[in-house]
């Protein structure tokens, strides 16, 4: 599913879409994917840890995974994780990419209202646009009337992230995904945020933070930080 918005709507109307429309169910836990664009390779050894991780913390607590949507840098290795999943399990997470309208390929598949429309995923090697991630469950698309520009998609996902945050939830229930992870352990009564970080010189840096809140306040209250060898990754041209 996906849907168009200007890049200045409201985020308790875009979660009433999701819960009343999408009919998701409020997540127990968020899960946001950041990093580069740029594409790069992760060996083995590594990909298979990232992509285990992210997806046991997402079946294991009911999570929501929020991505750029798009096909290229860490979102593609989400999507590599996604689609592994999708081999062996019957179990759907919900992943949700938030992308700029004006940087997607193949617009006119997207265009019309309620219909359903086959997307085309394969990408044009001479176009400046990309292509959105197909193992993604549903979309946002942020217009702010540019094209070929990210940017309008920034302030829409932190607000929206913001008051998913701030929302009442029924668990106290806590999962730490990372077993290596080495850090002070996590209260109970805390719900645990998870953001794996490839920044925008992807190969030479990876990081997955952890991110505990407290359940009523809504407030960061403890920090884990895993640096992986950055060895272990190199550009992909």
């Amino acid at each position: 599913m996906y849907v168009r918005v200007s890049f200045d709507t409201k985020p308790d109307l875009l979660l009433h879409l999701m819960t009343k429309e999408w009919q998701l169910e409020l997540p127990k836990l968020l899960i946001s994917v950041h990093g580069g664009l740029q594409n790069f390779e992760l060996q083995p050894k590594l990909k298979q840890v990232f992509g285990k991780g992210l997806i046991k913390a997402a079946m294991t607590t009911g999570a929501w995974i929020f991505t750029g949507g798009v096909n290229t840098g860490v979102i593609r290795h989400v999507g590599d994780a996604l689609k592994d999943h999708a081999s062996k399990s019957r179990g759907k997470i919900c992943t949700i990419g938030i992308a700029p309208w004006g940087i997607v390929e193949n617009q006119e598949d997207l265009i019309g209202k309620d219909v359903v429309r086959p997307y085309q995923t394969m990408s044009n090697p001479m176009s400046k646009l990309t292509v959105l991630n197909s193992m993604h469950s549903h979309f946002i698309l942020a217009d702010n009337g540019t094209t070929g520009k990210y940017g309008a998609e920034v302030k829409l996902r932190r607000q929206l992230e913001k008051h998913i945050s701030l929302q009442k939830i029924n668990t106290r229930e806590v999962f730490q995904p990372f077993d290596h992870l080495h850090g002070p352990p996590l209260d109970p009564l805390q719900q645990l945020h998870i953001l794996p970080v490839l920044g925008p010189q992807a190969w030479t840096q990876c990081s997955i933070w952890a991110l505990t809140r407290a359940e009523q306040k809504g407030t960061i209250s403890s920090l884990i930080l895993l640096n992986l060898n950055p060895l272990l990754m190199q550009p992909r041209l």
